[in-house]
C-alpha cells in the first residue's frame, strides 16, 4: 500500500469569509497537484454556507476545476483535524490519472416509490456500468429515510457508494443544502461517479456493541416492533438492562440502540455486525418501539450501547485489515463520513479518528464531514449506518 503525494490537496477556511485567500489557495493547487484537477469536494457549516456558492465559483475558476460536489454539515474534517464547534468550510482536489467524473442532481421526485429504479437510471446517465464507484451527498429533512437504497443499488448496478446525510446549512435553518458546480439544491441527493483508473475502496466501522441476547422479532409492523421471543420488546429491554452491572446500566442510561442484524446465516454476533438504529419512539402502555427502519417478523435484533472503546477498537481493526487489503495498490485520497455522535461527544478528546487513520496511512490527506447518517456498501448493498465512520479510499483499479 502507497499513498501517492500530490494527487489530492484539503484545506480548511475558517471565518470571517475571506475571498482572497480562498481564490490565492485555489490558485497555488494548480502548481501544486501532480496534473489537472478531476473534481473537488466542499462542506459547509453553519455560518459559512450561505457562501457556498461564491466558494464554488472562486474556486471552479481559479483551479480550474470541472466537477464540485458537497453538502452542508454540523462539524468538518481536513486533515489532522477534526473541527467541530467553528464556522468555516474546507475544499478537496483532486487529480486522479486516467480518471473522469460525472455528477447528478437527483431531484425529490426520483425517489417516489412508484419507477423509482427507472428515474434514478435516467438521473444518473448513460452506461452506468461505466461508472466505478459513487460518493452520495443526500437531504434528511425530505428523504430521511433508507427505503430507496435498495433501488440506488439496482440502478447504479451495485456499484461501490460512500457518503452521508447533510446537516442542516445554520443554526436557525430547517433544511440542509446539497451543492454541485455552483447550484445549492435543498432536496433529493448529489452525487459524482469515477470511471476509468481510480475506484473508491468503502470501509466501514461501527461505534456501538451489542449488550444482552439476540432475539427474533414476532410481531412487528412497519417500522414499529411489538414483540421479540414473543415477550413486550420493552419487557425484554428492561430485564437486559437489569441483568447489567452497575457500571454498565451506567453507561447505558440514555444511550441504548437496537442493531439489525446484517447477516442471519452467522451462527454469533458481534460489533459491526449490526445496523444501528435510534429507538425513535416508545410507547410505555403498549411495550412498543419504533425505529426509522421497516421490519419484517422472523428478523433478528440485538440491544446497543454507544461505546468509545469499542468504537476505537473497531475502527483501528478495519483500517488496519483494508491497508492489508490494498498493499499492492496506490491511494490517491480520501473522503470520510462521521457520525454526529462521534468525535469528542463520544472518545471525550478530539480528532480521534483521524489521528486513528494516519498512524495507518500516516500520508493520507482527509476531508470529511459530521454526517446525519453515513452510506457505505457492504456485502454488495448500500446501507444507512448509525454512530459509523464511513471512510472512502480512492485507489487505482485492480
Amino acid at each position: 500500500m502507497s499513498v501517492l503525494t500530490g494527487h489530492s490537496v484539503v484545506k480548511y477556511f475558517s471565518l470571517p469569509f475571506n475571498e482572497v485567500e480562498i481564490e490565492d489557495w485555489a490558485k497555488a493547487q494548480r502548481e501544486a497537484l501532480a496534473g489537472p484537477v478531476t473534481f473537488g469536494q466542499l462542506f459547509t457549516t453553519a455560518g459559512c454556507s450561505h457562501r457556498s456558492k461564491e466558494i464554488m465559483e472562486i474556486v471552479q475558476i481559479y483551479a480550474h476545476v470541472p466537477t464540485l460536489i458537497g453538502c452542508s454539515a454540523s462539524g468538518l474534517i481536513a486533515g489532522h483535524q477534526e473541527i467541530e464547534n467553528e464556522a468555516g468550510c474546507c475544499i478537496a482536489l483532486y487529480h486522479l490519472p486516467g480518471t473522469q467524473a460525472r455528477a447528478i442532481h437527483l431531484p425529490l421526485d426520483t425517489f417516489e416509490p412508484t419507477d423509482r429504479v427507472t428515474k434514478i437510471r435516467a438521473a444518473i446517465g448513460p452506461h452506468p456500468e461505466h461508472v466505478n464507484a459513487w460518493t452520495l451527498f443526500a437531504s434528511s429533512e425530505s428523504i430521511g429515510n433508507e427505503a430507496w437504497l435498495p433501488d440506488w443499488d439496482r440502478a447504479t448496478e451495485h456499484r461501490t457508494t460512500i457518503g452521508g446525510f447533510a446537516c442542516a446549512a445554520s443554526d436557525d435553518a430547517h433544511e440542509s443544502e446539497l451543492y454541485l458546480n455552483g447550484v445549492v439544491y435543498t432536496d433529493g441527493a448529489v452525487a459524482l461517479g469515477l470511471e476509468g483508473a481510480v475506484t473508491i475502496e468503502p470501509l466501514i466501522s461501527q461505534g456501538c456493541r451489542p449488550v444482552g441476547s439476540p432475539w427474533t422479532i414476532t410481531q412487528a409492523q412497519d417500522n414499529v416492533i411489538h414483540q421479540i421471543g414473543n415477550r413486550p420488546i420493552l419487557e425484554v429491554l428492561r430485564d437486559t438492562l437489569e441483568g447489567m452491572s452497575q457500571q454498565e446500566q451506567q453507561k447505558a442510561s440514555g444511550n441504548v440502540f437496537i442493531g439489525l442484524v446484517l447477516n442471519e446465516y452467522k451462527a454469533s454476533f458481534g460489533a459491526g455486525d449490526f445496523l444501528v438504529r435510534n429507538l425513535a419512539a416508545i410507547d410505555p402502555k403498549t411495550g412498543a418501539v419504533a425505529i426509522a427502519t421497516p421490519l419484517r417478523i422472523g428478523q433478528n435484533l440485538q440491544f446497543q450501547i454507544r461505546d468509545a472503546s469499542t468504537a476505537s477498537s473497531d475502527f483501528e481493526l478495519h483500517l488496519k485489515l483494508k491497508a492489508a487489503e490494498l498493499a499492492d495498490r496506490t491511494i490517491y485520497g480520501s473522503c470520510l463520513c462521521d457520525c454526529i455522535g462521534r468525535g469528542t461527544s463520544l472518545y471525550g478528546v478530539p480528532d480521534h479518528d483521524v489521528s486513528m487513520i494516519h498512524e495507518i496511512y500516516p500520508d493520507l490527506p482527509i476531508i470529511g464531514l459530521f454526517c446525519n447518517g453515513e452510506f457505505a456498501t457492504s456485502q454488495n448493498r448500500t446501507l444507512l449506518h448509525g454512530y459509523a465512520a464511513s471512510l472512502g479510499l480512492f485507489v487505482k483499479r485492480c
